[in-house]
């Protein structure tokens, strides 16, 4: 239900395994014909997404033998935060198109912090 196209949320989820420590460096990318199985769709979708993360450097491809997690060494604590604000960003910007004000974000950061 996400706005995003699908291989961008399957490099989202990728990449926030590889910055939460879930998948470390070196670690196998499961193969293209297996993930678009498991989440159910086309492979080319997921082929799209592997470039797109090797392009990025949160991979590696390797011939015959798949791809590899390739950690960003000493980035993470900076793209962790930037993919927060990325996701922070989108929030406040749907809050505020549904008619709510950034105090109204503050109330509810409140109420659910407590």
């Amino acid at each position: 239900k996400s706005p995003l196209p699908v291989y961008q949320q399957v490099i989202q989820a990728i990449k926030l395994e590889i910055l939460s420590g879930g998948l470390r460096d070196g670690d196998p990318l499961p193969s293209i014909r297996d993930l678009a199985k498991l989440l159910r769709i086309n492979p080319n979708t997921v082929a799209k997404a592997y470039y797109a993360l090797e392009q990025e450097g949160f991979s590696q491809g390797r011939s015959g033998s798949g791809s590899r997690v390739k950690a960003p060494p000493g980035r993470q604590d900076t793209l962790r935060r930037a993919m927060l604000e990325g996701e922070f960003k989108a929030f406040l910007e749907k809050t505020v198109s549904l008619g709510f004000s950034l105090e109204d974000v503050k109330l509810l950061m409140e109420r659910i912090t407590k």
